[in-house]
């Protein structure tokens, strides 16, 4: 599983649609201003100042532009560091879900790995850093129910600092098999 890039996420039809230009507009607007040697916060400040593009499409377009123009890779925070983000769908309740994310035992049946927990807001998010300094933020969102009515809910996973690049594609897939271990647990 690799990382997809800015513009594998968002369809340039969609772009077009919220902001009134496609993605080569906007880089050559980019590129015409100067935004090469500007840090992300600016290039994301100049869309909307200037150019009045809500908050999230500043943040696509200026993560899109970065990445067209070699100043980033998929993956990579502005900041330099890496991450990988893993979503499953789980058909339970957060109540039920809970116990599997805080309580060390159980969390070490699905996740196979003793990492401490540094901060937690039950029954919503927890926090743990991982044995290289890397740190995981776990999110449970309820969803609306299933055509069938089965209760639902979201759990969300993103593992910060990570050492480079080539570990992203290895920590998607230890975030995928996990996620489908526990969901296994869930469902029996």
């Amino acid at each position: 599983m690799s990382t997809r890039s800015s513009e594998a996420v968002v369809s340039d039809a969609r772009l077009r649609e919220a902001t009134g230009r496609s993605r080569a507009e906007w880089y050559a607007l980019l590129d015409e201003a100067g935004a090469r040697q500007w840090d992300h916060t600016r290039i994301a400040r100049w869309l909307g100042g200037e150019h009045d593009v809500d908050g999230w499409w500043a943040q696509s377009v200026t993560v899109g532009y970065e990445q067209s123009r070699g100043m980033r890779e998929p993956g990579q925070r502005s900041d330099g560091t890496w991450e990988a983000n893993a979503t499953k769908t789980l058909y339970t309740t957060r109540e039920r879900l809970w116990p599997h994310l805080a309580d060390e035992d159980l969390r070490r049946d699905w996740l196979d790995v003793d990492w401490p927990m540094v901060g937690v807001t039950e029954p919503r998010s927890l926090r743990l850093v991982a044995d290289d300094g890397s740190r995981i933020t776990m999110l449970v969102d309820d969803l609306p129910p299933g055509a069938d009515g089965r209760t639902k809910v979201r759990l969300a996973v993103q593992h910060a600092r990570l050492a480079d690049g080539g570990a992203v594609t290895e920590t998607k897939k230890f975030w995928r098999d996990s996620l489908a271990d526990l969901a296994e647990i869930i469902n029996t």
